[in-house]
C-alpha cells in the first residue's frame, strides 16, 4: 500500500453488450496494483517525499509533455509500529451479495466469509479484539467484540450460517456497528469499523455524512469501506476518505478483498499521519493536471473535440491527502545478488504545462510537506526540484516515472472512450436517422478508432516489469486485454452512430 492514501477507483470489466455503458477508471485503482519502490528511509521523519520527473511523446497527440512524479514515503513498516486494534465488522448479507463477478468464482458473500476467517487467523490473540454484525434493510449481532481464542471456538462456524437476502441499508449499518465498539475504554488502541459491501449507495445523504463525522470527530473511530464491485461510488470514495483515520477500497476481482482485508492489514488500517498535504509553488511553469491521491483524472483528450477549451494552469497550489499510513517494505536483490530494502509506495503524477517546456530554461519548483503526526505533533519539510532544459523527445528519470505514465495514458486513453461509447451509445438509440451528420466530429471520432494499437505500442514499450513481480507483469496482460475490450466496443458505437458497416466478432452481440 506504501504511504498510499485512501483507496479510489479500478476498472470495471466483462463481455461488451451493445446497449451497455461502461464505468470509468482511475489512475489510483491502477497505481494500487503496482510496485513503485523507493530507497528504505534512513531518517527519523514520520514521512519523506521521493521525486522525479520524465518529458514524454503523448502517444496520442504526439506532442511533448513533462510530468513530476511524486512519492510518499514513510520510515515505519506497518509491523514494528502497528497497534492493537478493535474491529467492528459490518458485513453485508443483501441479496446482491450472492453476485459472482467472475466466472469460476465463489459468490461476494462467499469470498467475505472466506476473508473473514483468515482476518481471524492473523489477530493478535492478547491484544486484537473484533465484533461482527449482518445487515441488509435490518441488522444482526453474530457477536460482540471478542478476542480471536473466543471467536474461533465459538462463533465460526456462525459464520458458515450467513445467507445472503434482502435490501441494504448502510446508515443502520454505521449505526449499529459503532455501538459493538467498547468506546470508554481510554487504552491505546486502533478502533475501527470496517464496512463490506457492495452497495452503490449513490445517495450520499446528510444523515450519514453526519454519523461518519461523529464517528470520527466525537467517538475517535476510523472507518474503512470495501466495496465489493464492478464498478465504485466516486462521490462516497472521496467523502469517506477526507475524513480523519478514513478509507475507501474497490473490490473489483475476487482476490481483491483478501489482499487488503487480510495481506496488507498492517498497511490500510494504522494510520501514522493526519492532515498530509503537499504545498507546490514556481516561479517559471505551471502545472495543469494533479493525478491520483483521490484527485479524479481528467479527460486527457479534450481539447480534441474542444480546441477552445484551455485547461486550467496554476503556479501555485495546495494539494490536500489526508491520512498516511505505513509503507510496505519489500527486500530485492540486483543482479549481483546483493539485497536491498525498499519502501513500497503509491504516485502522484503533476502534469506541467508542455508550453513551459518551450522556455529553454530549467523549470523549477519548491514542495513543502506537512503533515500531523499520530501524537498530535505537526511536522514540516521542504524540497526544491529542477527539471533541467533539453531538446530530447523522451527522458525518464527513473523506472517509478516511467512505469507511472504508461498507465497516466493508458487510463486517460481507455476514460475518454468510455465516455465517448457511453454518449454515443445514448445518442445513438434516441438517434433521428435524418439528421445530417456532422463530418468534422464525425472524422475526430474514427480517427480514434484506430488509436487502439498506438497506446497498446506504449504501453509494451514503457510498462517496467519487475523481475520478481508476477502480479505486475499479469496486469500489464490485463491492461491490453482491457484497452482491446474497450476499443472494440468503443469501434462497433461510433460505426452504428454514423451508420457505417463494421462486423460484430463471433461472441459479442
Amino acid at each position: 500500500m506504501g504511504a498510499a492514501h485512501g483507496g479510489n477507483m479500478n476498472a470495471n470489466s466483462g463481455n461488451y453488450n451493445y446497449y451497455s455503458e461502461y464505468s470509468k477508471v482511475s489512475f489510483d485503482g491502477f497505481i494500487n496494483e503496482n510496485y513503485f519502490l523507493v530507497n528504505s528511509q534512513e531518517n527519523n521523519l514520520i514521512e519523506n517525499l521521493d521525486i522525479t520527473h520524465a518529458i514524454t511523446k503523448n502517444p496520442i497527440t504526439y506532442k511533448k509533455d513533462a510530468f513530476i512524479g511524486l512519492i510518499l514515503k514513510s520510515k515505519y513498516d506497518g509491523i514494528g509500529n502497528r497497534r492493537p486494534i478493535n474491529m467492528s465488522i459490518a458485513l453485508d448479507i443483501s441479496g446482491s451479495m450472492s453476485v459472482c463477478d467472475e466466472v469460476g468464482q465463489k459468490s461476494r458473500i462467499a469470498l467475505a466469509k472466506e476473508s473473514l476467517k483468515k482476518l481471524i487467523s492473523i489477530m493478535d490473540e492478547n491484544n486484537d479484539k473484533m465484533s461482527l454484525i449482518t445487515f441488509n434493510h435490518e441488522t444482526e449481532k453474530v457477536f460482540g467484540l471478542l478476542n480471536k481464542n473466543d471467536i474461533t471456538k465459538k462463533f465460526l462456524h456462525d459464520l458458515d450460517a450467513i445467507k445472503s437476502r434482502g435490501g441494504t441499508d448502510l446508515v443502520l449499518a454505521l449505526k449499529d456497528a459503532m455501538e459493538n465498539l467498547d468506546l470508554n475504554n481510554n487504552e491505546n488502541k486502533e478502533k475501527r469499523i470496517i464496512i463490506i459491501t457492495d452497495a452503490a449507495y449513490d445517495d450520499v445523504n446528510d444523515e450519514l455524512l453526519s454519523l461518519f463525522k461523529q464517528c470520527v470527530e466525537e467517538k475517535g473511530v476510523s472507518i474503512t469501506i470495501m466495496a465489493i464491485s464492478s464498478t465504485s461510488n466516486l462521490v462516497l470514495a472521496e467523502k469517506v476518505s477526507h475524513f480523519k483515520g478514513c478509507n475507501y477500497f474497490p473490490i473489483v476481482k475476487s482476490s481483491d478483498l483478501e489482499d487488503y482485508l487480510v495481506n496488507n492489514f498492517n498497511y490500510v488500517f494504522f494510520p501514522i499521519a493526519y492532515n498530509t498535504t503537499i504545498k507546490i509553488k514556481s516561479d517559471n511553469a505551471k502545472i495543469i493536471k494533479c493525478i491520483g491521491g483521490e484527485n479524479e483524472i481528467l479527460d486527457e483528450f479534450n481539447r480534441i473535440n474542444n480546441e477552445d477549451e484551455a485547461p486550467v494552469s496554476t503556479n501555485e497550489f495546495t494539494f490536500n491527502l489526508g491520512t498516511a499510513f505505513s509503507s510496505d517494505l519489500i527486500r530485492i536483490k540486483d543482479n549481483n545478488g546483493t539485497e536491498k530494502l525498499y519502501n513500497k509506495g503509491g504516485l502522484i503524477l503533476l502534469k506541467v504545462n508542455p508550453d513551459d517546456l518551450n522556455k529553454n530554461e530549467d523549470l523549477k519548483f519548491d514542495f513543502t510537506l506537512e503533515y500531523t503526526t499520530f501524537e498530535n505533533k505537526k511536522s514540516s519539510q521542504n524540497y526544491s526540484y529542477t527539471i533541467q532544459s533539453q531538446k530530447e523527445n523522451e527522458y525518464f528519470k527513473d523506472i517509478n516515472i516511467k512505469k507511472g505514465t504508461a498507465i497516466y495514458y493508458f487510463v486517460a486513453t481507455l476514460n475518454h472512450l468510455v465516455e465517448r461509447h457511453n454518449k454515443a451509445n445514448s445518442e445513438n438509440q434516441n438517434q433521428n436517422q435524418n439528421k445530417p451528420i456532422d463530418e468534422s466530429k464525425k472524422q475526430k471520432d474514427l480517427q480514434l478508432v484506430e488509436t487502439r494499437q498506438v497506446v497498446e505500442d506504449y504501453l509494451n514499450k514503457n510498462f517496467v516489469l519487475e523481475s520478481n513481480n508476477d502480479k505486475t507483469k499479469n496486469n500489464l496482460k490485463n491492461y491490453l486485454n482491457l484497452i482491446k475490450e474497450r476499443y472494440e466496443g468503443y469501434k462497433r458505437v461510433i460505426f452504428a452512430y454514423y451508420r457505417l458497416f463494421v462486423p460484430i466478432p463471433f461472441g459479442h452481440y
